[in-house]
């Protein structure tokens, strides 16, 4: 039996850097290699990342307090004005917005079939 934290670690931040790779990419004009030291990956996850090879087994580019998140992640990763731990708890924050609307649950469903979303509220505050 998988955790949710497990399929979030495996959809959810993926999803979540490449938002912000591409934020920092293009509203910031960064080059690869600057995202990549901002978001401590390498440069080929970036790529990847702005490609849509890598980070999409959930879509939550429509989900508006996401994009609010990944706004103000970027713009304060873009300045320099963010610990790490004002980063980690914007991340967290997305997640459970994320947990919240239910994504990982069609996610979870799809992985196994036996899950009933409508039945489970294990990633519910």
């Amino acid at each position: 039996m998988s955790l949710p934290c497990e399929f979030a670690v495996r959809s959810v931040v993926p999803a979540l850097r490449a938002l912000v790779a591409r934020e920092l990419s293009t509203v910031y004009h960064l080059k690869q290699e600057e995202v990549a030291l901002l978001l401590g990956i390498t440069q080929s996850a970036v790529s990847q990342y702005k490609r849509n090879a890598r980070g999409k087994a959930i879509t939550i580019d429509d989900i508006e307090e996401v994009q609010d998140l990944v706004r103000g992640l970027a713009d304060g990763l873009a300045r320099d004005a963010l610990s790490k731990r004002q980063i980690t708890r914007r991340y967290c924050e997305a997640c459970q917005v994320i947990r919240e609307k239910r994504v990982l649950c069609r996610l979870h469903k799809r992985l196994d079939p036996t899950i009933n979303p409508d039945e489970c509220d294990a990633c519910l505050p």
